[in-house]
């Protein structure tokens, strides 16, 4: 590996092809602390499908502009806290482009091989001369799929895990969740990632289908045409039903989607639970020390939960923190009571004192929703010793989708924007 000095930090920065099992090379950026050079220390590894390289890199290789949070925004992104302060808290830090993504080779199957991979790179880690074989993974919604598929594995070198607003049984909770296949996230979510696909996944495409590259890029345009239109289906009233695209929607073979993702036809031909579904339900074999972050209104939050029980019940050393407001909101630094990250990885990775780790194991606001964003105050937060907390009864709410919005009676205290899971989405009734 070829190092270079960054010149805000001074840590080393290199870039390296890790090869997966099948041979496929995974796109991959280390940085170290300037002054562990010859030491072995503990790693914090990121992989992600949406790029490590940032938007002004050279190319996808650019280890010199590897993607940071901008300084305003320092929670933002699928990778946490990003590497300056990463390395600065004297870990190294390991970015991974996901398989078919970006600069990695291979083919993308959203999800399906992040588990192999996750094994494999931890396997790369743990030979490396600056590893000391303890690592921690980190990631939000895409990042912290890829963190609870690679804990899935039980690798002894992964110690600990810190996830945040990501689906720990993919199927089950995200795209099938209610048991009916969860269209919008699905089709909206693999369109608008069609221009992070690699070019060997590029190439795989052309192959199988027998076309080239003019062609292929015709179905891009396309398909981005189509994504424009599904997507502002959703703003309509009422949402959807007046799209031809959405009321006509094949569940299989979906023009252009499906030739630059043919990965999704096999994703909604498995509408029960089977097999295949079973083997992406990441949560059922972790058995390490994990960290859940979710928000009341997050896409994931179901998800989030599930794996902090299930997992809680077989170990006892999960914490669960759960803020208000939808899926991004967990990116505002206001969101916090105060950042548990490095506390968390600090106890695990370096047996630094934490009293995190002997505070209750659920942290949670009693407000499920804020307006005013900017001036919210996570000071009102409780503790619980378990999910849910004690005094809890579970309450099931029918949605009696008879009204519009448009014609939800005056005064209706109901949202006008969708709830959790699709929920009553963009409708009321007396009964909702």
């Amino acid at each position: 590996m070829n190092w270079i000095v960054d010149k805000v930090s001074g840590a080393r920065c290199g870039q390296a092809m890790v090869p997966a099992r099948d041979g496929a090379r995974l796109n991959t950026f280390v940085f170290l602390p300037p002054e562990a050079e010859g030491e072995r220390l503990p790693v914090i590894l990121h992989r992600t499908p949406y790029g490590i390289a940032a938007a002004d890199a050279r190319d996808k290789f650019d280890v010199a502009h590897a993607w940071l949070p901008n300084s305003a925004e320092p929670m933002r992104g699928s990778i946490l806290r990003g590497w300056r302060a990463i390395v600065e808290h004297g870990y190294a830090a390991v970015y991974q482009d996901c398989r078919g993504r970006h600069g990695s080779e291979g083919e993308d199957r959203v999800y399906a091989d992040d588990a192999a991979d996750g094994w494999d790179t931890l396997e790369w880690i743990a030979a490396q001369p600056w590893s000391n074989g303890r690592v921690g993974m980190s990631g939000s919604s895409a990042g912290a799929t890829t963190t609870f598929a690679a804990a899935s594995t039980r690798h002894p070198s992964l110690r600990a895990f810190f996830a945040q607003a990501g689906g720990s049984s993919i199927y089950d909770d995200v795209v099938c969740e209610g048991q009916s296949i969860e269209m919008e996230r699905l089709w909206l979510w693999v369109s608008k990632n069609i221009p992070g696909l690699s070019a060997s996944h590029r190439e795989a495409v052309m192959r199988r289908f027998g076309i080239g590259a003019a062609e292929l890029e015709a179905a891009a345009e396309r398909a981005a045409a189509r994504y424009a239109r599904l997507d502002a289906a959703r703003a309509a009233e009422p949402p959807f039903v007046g799209s031809p695209d959405w009321m006509h929607l094949p569940l299989a073979g979906y023009p252009d989607f499906s030739t630059w993702q043919p990965f999704l036809d096999e994703i909604v031909t498995h509408p029960a639970p089977d097999a295949f579904r079973a083997r992406h339900n990441f949560r059922s074999t972790i058995d390490i020390p994990g960290f859940h972050v979710t928000s009341w209104f997050d896409i994931f939050q179901t998800s989030v939960i599930a794996a902090f029980q299930e997992i809680q019940a077989r170990t006892g050393t999960q914490k669960l923190w759960v803020g208000p407001n939808e899926h991004y909101f967990v990116y505002a630094e206001n969101f916090w009571p105060r950042d548990p990250y490095f506390e968390w990885f600090g106890y695990w990775l370096k047996d630094e004192p934490s009293a995190l780790i002997h505070e209750p194991a659920v942290s949670y606001s009693p407000r499920a929703w804020v307006d005013d964003r900017e001036g919210y105050r996570p000071d009102d937060w409780r503790d619980a010793e378990r999910w849910p907390p004690p005094g809890v009864m579970p309450r099931r709410f029918i949605c009696a989708v008879t009204a519009p919005l448009a014609r939800r009676p005056a005064g209706s205290p109901w949202p006008t924007s969708m709830t959790r899971g699709g929920r009553c989405r963009r409708w009321a009734a007396a009964t909702c």
